[in-house]
């Protein structure tokens, strides 16, 4: 068949693409691979500063030398499935030992980078600058982060987007502003050093920095059990849902008409583990064995 006349022949069209298409490669690449991501509310935050999680590739060992250890540390978030993990770990490899403590991700990190641990449980993306000493994040489980009060609190009807932001930010500091009874509003923040800290600031206020004033108290320790006292009758604070669903003496808000274990819950978080370049077999065993078919089992249970 002849070509038709008054354009140009279909290999011009085929090499505009390939050319269109390298081009944007090569600003993506130059770009460090930072792309803006949605948060809360429609506006989007580019975290240049942290790292997507490295690929699993680990293999679980038919067996560990008698005498391994791991001795993990970090977020609160993983606390529970740390033990529960760490307890089918021990009982599927003889002799090895687990040790677990829960300082708050970014201790955690500290503690893996000086040695001092094994393995850090991370609720935070790593950093670029930890990605760049060597160290690897491997996703084990996600998680939902619900807005909490105290069960005695009278404001039971949930909070939208924009209020959210509000109260934290600290724009609100009476639950009359989010239509609650006239009643003076308490935020209970998060330590800095909590991975969890670092997710909610980036998805619902878009990276910006937490409010402060009299109303406002940051826990000295990323420790959950302390700040869910403090709630009291007219305090507001946040925890991952795995940690506080159970507990009897706090109420989960909706989000956007949304509770937290709803499939469209708008605040999903993703969970780490984190090891070093230097990392024993029984370390990576352990990260392993975490997302193995019986680690999924037991995320699914915690």
């Amino acid at each position: 068949m002849s070509q038709s006349r008054g354009g140009p022949p279909p290999i011009v069209y085929i090499l505009l693409v390939l050319l269109l298409g390298g081009a944007g490669y090569y600003f993506y690449a130059q770009s460090g691979g930072n792309l803006t991501v949605p948060t809360m509310g429609g506006t989007t935050t580019t975290p240049g500063t942290a790292s997507a999680p490295a690929p699993t590739n680990l293999t679980l060992p038919d067996s560990l030398a008698a005498g391994s250890t791991v001795r993990l540390d970090g977020s609160t978030s993983l606390a529970r499935f740390n033990k529960l993990l760490g307890q089918a770990f021990v009982a599927r490899y003889s002799g090895v030992q687990y040790s677990g403590q829960a300082n708050g991700s970014s201790n955690g990190l500290k503690a893996l980078l000086a040695g001092q641990v094994d393995v850090a449980a991370s609720s935070r993306p790593l950093k670029a600058e930890e990605s760049a000493q060597g160290l690897t994040a491997v996703p084990v489980k996600n998680d939902a982060i619900a807005i909490l009060v105290g069960r005695a609190n009278p404001f039971n009807q949930g909070l939208t987007t924009d209020q959210l932001r509000d109260i934290f930010l600290g724009k609100v500091n009476n639950w009359s502003q989010v239509g609650g009874t006239a009643l003076p509003l308490r935020v209970v923040n998060r330590n800095p050093s909590s991975g969890t800290y670092q997710q909610f600031r980036d998805a619902v206020l878009g990276g910006a920095e937490f409010g402060s004033g009299a109303n406002w108290t940051t826990m000295p320790k990323d420790v959950t059990t302390e700040l869910l006292q403090k709630l009291g009758t007219n305090g507001i604070g946040y925890a991952n849902y795995s940690e506080t669903r159970k507990q009897t003496t706090i109420s989960a808000l909706a989000v956007d008409g949304t509770l937290p274990g709803s499939p469209n819950y708008p605040l999903i978080t993703t969970l780490y583990y984190v090891y070093g370049p230097n990392a024993t077999d029984a370390a990576k065993a352990f990260v392993a064995f975490a997302t193995s078919e019986q680690g999924k089992v037991i995320a699914a249970a915690d």
